[in-house]
Parts: C-alpha cells; structure tokens; sequence
C-alpha cells in the first residue's frame, strides 16, 4: 500500500511545486478535491454496505439453517458468521482509507498557496496524518479479522 503512496506523493508534490496558485484559486481547487474526497467516501459506504447487507443475509439463512437442524447448522451458522464478520472488516477497511485518502487530498490542496519550507512542512503533515489514518485503519480492520478467525 505505502509503495502506491509514496510515488502518488511525489508527483503531487511536484505538480504543486511547479504551480502558484492564488488563494482564490486554491480554494476553488480545495472545494473540487473536497467534493471528489466525499464522492469516493459515499461510494465506499455504498460498497460497504452492500456487502454488509449481503453478509447479514447470509447469517440470517444460517440462522434459519441452525433452528431446522441443531448440531451441524451450528457449525455452518459459526462459518457465516465469521465470513461476515471478515466481509464486514474489509468493507470498514475500504470506507476508512476512502476517508483518510479524502482528507489527505483536501490537505494537500490546501498547501497549494504555500512557497518553500511552508508548503514542504504542509506536505509533510499531510502525508504523515494519512500514513497514521491508513496504519490506524489497518490495525482496526486485523483486529477485526483476529476476532473473526477465532469466532466458534
């Protein structure tokens, strides 16, 4: 995941270095990246739920399974609900990176009317709080799975 990152940050960097913006313009362009940040955001919450709803469904067919035949429908009734429980992980997973990307952009953007140091400083906060956003989000989403793995 860092690999993609670090390269995406270079050329931004690059890209902003090359320009000056107005603050006008800046914000114009914050305002842009802001609406595209909650676009990808709203998205991932559609995928995620989606997929949590799928997963549920298929707890609830467990469920059903379970009261018709006791001893080996609990099992299956286990299986579904750790594999929701995976499903579920991920998907919070995809919401919470879309969340942290979004910021990262929005701050970014941000730096544009910023000159040397400043905007380097900038850059560096903002690639820090989405390196901590996305390692925050990870750690949720593999304690989650450790939970999953482990549900009898």
């Amino acid at each position: 995941m860092m690999k993609h990152l670090i390269p995406l940050t270079s050329i931004a960097f690059l890209l902003l270095v090359g320009c000056d913006k107005s603050p006008s313009e800046s914000a114009q362009d914050v305002a842009e990246v802001r609406q595209d940040a909650n676009l990808r955001v709203d998205e991932a919450r559609e995928d995620a739920d989606k997929t949590i709803t799928r997963a549920d469904d298929q707890v609830a067919d467990a469920q059903q399974d379970y009261v018709k035949s006791d001893h080996d429908a609990l099992g299956d009734l286990a299986e579904a609900e750790s594999a929701a429980q995976i499903k579920t992980a991920h998907a919070n997973f995809d919401v919470a990176e879309a969340e942290a990307k979004g910021r990262s952009d929005i701050a970014e953007e941000k730096c544009g009317v910023l000159k040397g140091v400043e905007r380097d400083a900038c850059l560096s906060s903002a690639e820090a709080t989405l390196a901590a956003d996305l390692a925050a989000a990870t750690a949720t989403r593999d304690a989650a799975l450790v939970v999953a793995e482990r549900h009898d």
